[in-house]
């Protein structure tokens, strides 16, 4: 009890000092921008990793967490919202979700292989968060990519420097995710990465077929001196004509997606009501031998096709 007392005392005692030291400021601001330097820290700390990693990897063949780190973490950019979010964090978090489901499965199934497999579908959740989010973000870029270069040319008709125009589209005027892509892209070209790596790395987490052919047509112009407002031009009146086809055809592959995912998840839950509507079906498939056999064999082939899924998708216009 004694020590219980203190502790009060000590932490009445810190609060009186906090309070007695910002006597007179915003406590919020200060707060605030202290947690902003924090983020900003954190966040150049990533970029410096980022850019050992894949100027390495642009050239090296990627492992699965480099790949998951580009091709999940950096195209949905969830960083923007959890800047803690990694490769480690996520395999914590999935693992966390496969601990706390795997049990009532178990009481569901009654037959701990078909819940182990089960399982790990669920925890693959977050894999499919994220992926959705890349999609969404890729489709995002391209139907405001003919606006981005406009607001590009506008910067570099102001002064003909390509990455000064970039700054200033991050700077204001581009809505998320391409306003962080651009930026930590810039802030890469500052800390002496080479452009054209920059702009390759840019274009791997957008992976959109519009803006590689832009990417593509910027690193020609800066490797030959092209005239870049010339360019710009062009490709500005190339990509609205592309952004009207697209929307007179209406194609969207992340709607499509969307739809995908739901409707595979959507079989878990309809299979689940089925067994358990018919007390013959329950019982061949819950409590006798062949049928957990059956429902681990079909579980597999579930988990094999959602697997799959993922290479199927992959795909652009």
């Amino acid at each position: 009890m004694l020590l219980f007392s203190i502790s009060l005392l000590l932490l009445a005692s810190n609060a009186c000092l906090v309070i007695f030291t910002f006597k007179g400021t915003d406590v919020r601001k200060t707060v605030g921008a202290a947690l902003g330097r924090l983020g900003e820290a954190y966040s150049g700390k990533l970029l410096s990793m980022e850019v050992k990693r894949y100027t390495r990897s642009i050239t090296i063949k990627m492992n699965v967490a480099e790949r998951i780190e580009l091709f999940l973490i950096d195209k949905s950019n969830i960083r923007h919202y959890l800047p803690f979010i990694n490769f480690n964090t996520l395999v914590l978090l999935m693992i966390c979700i496969f601990v706390l489901i795997i049990k009532p499965l178990y009481n569901i199934f009654i037959f701990m292989p078909s819940a182990i497999v089960i399982s790990l579908l669920f925890a693959l959740a977050p894999l499919l968060i994220l992926d959705l989010m890349a999609r969404y973000n890729s489709e995002n870029v391209r139907r405001r990519l003919a606006e981005f270069i406009s607001i590009l040319n506008r910067w570099c008709a102001v002064r003909e420097d390509l990455f000064y125009a970039f700054e200033k589209c991050a700077d204001s005027g581009v809505g998320e995710p391409l306003k962080t892509f651009i930026r930590d892209m810039v802030i890469q070209v500052k800390r002496g990465i080479e452009p054209t790596e920059a702009l390759d790395m840019l274009q791997l987490k957008v992976d959109n077929l519009q803006f590689r052919d832009f990417i593509i047509n910027v690193k020609q112009n800066i490797r030959h001196r092209g005239d870049i407002l010339k360019l710009l031009n062009n490709l500005e009146n190339q990509f609205y004509k592309i952004e009207e086809e697209y929307n007179r055809r209406r194609i969207s592959t992340y709607r499509d997606r969307m739809l995908t995912y739901f409707v595979m998840f959507a079989v878990l839950f309809i299979a689940y009501f089925f067994i358990k509507l018919n007390p013959q079906v329950e019982n061949f498939y819950l409590y006798t031998l062949q049928g957990k056999s059956l429902l681990t064999f079909f579980s597999i082939l579930y988990a094999a096709g959602f697997y799959l899924s993922f290479g199927i998708m992959k795909f652009n216009h």
